[in-house]
């Protein structure tokens, strides 16, 4: 009943919860799941700085190429806890959404605005997503990842993300991640030629 979407150029790199039964816009990336450890695991600081790194940028918004950043990218095993971050996320951003008759943009626009200060329902927003992104990190079992949520810049894009220092590391781990996968799959394979194993990083 219900697909997340993302749009194919945005600011946010942010999915979203829409129903079925419509005819989506071309401008969209749909992602037919309606988990929301997924909703979780696509909307945290992990999957936003591998898109931001691999897919492509235009100014200040980044142009999402599902085969360059969501068929590498390699998810975690869904937890009690990314599932129950994804359900609080989407309920209560819908909710302050309706309430301020804000779209995505519009909201993250103010989420990610270092100026936005003593803005009860934008500093829900960014304390949500601090939690989220230790869900995720936990279902990959880096907690030792300490990072620290602020504004910072990563390809001359500013946002409410983790510290540069977390970002390497969580980089670099997702990144070995994808290459593990891959040998896995290589090693798995009894014919290289008729089962060359797809969508990864490294060859």
């Amino acid at each position: 009943p219900e697909v997340l979407v993302i749009a194919i150029v945005s600011k946010s790199v942010m999915p979203m919860r829409v129903p079925t039964g419509q005819v989506f816009s071309n401008k969209l990336d749909i992602f037919a799941t309606a988990s929301y450890s997924d909703q979780a695991v696509l909307s945290s600081s992990l999957h936003q700085l591998w898109a931001i790194t691999y897919g492509s940028t235009l100014e200040a918004r980044v142009a999402y190429t599902p085969s360059y950043v969501f068929e590498t990218f390699p998810f975690p095993e869904t937890t009690a806890e990314t599932e129950r971050m994804g359900r609080l996320l989407h309920g209560e951003r819908r909710d302050v959404m309706l309430r301020r008759g804000l779209g995505l943009t519009r909201l993250y626009n103010l989420v990610n605005d270092p100026a936005v200060r003593d803005d009860v329902d934008v500093d829900r927003i960014r304390e949500i997503h601090a939690e989220l992104d230790r869900a995720v990190l936990a279902a990959y079992e880096w907690q030792d990842i300490a990072g620290t949520h602020g504004f910072h810049s990563f390809r001359q894009m500013e946002r409410f993300t983790v510290d540069d220092a977390a970002r390497v590391e969580i980089l670099d781990r997702l990144l070995l991640c994808n290459r593990e996968r891959f040998e896995q799959l290589a090693s798995a394979s009894t014919d290289r030629v008729a089962r060359r194993p797809q969508h990864v990083l490294f060859e």
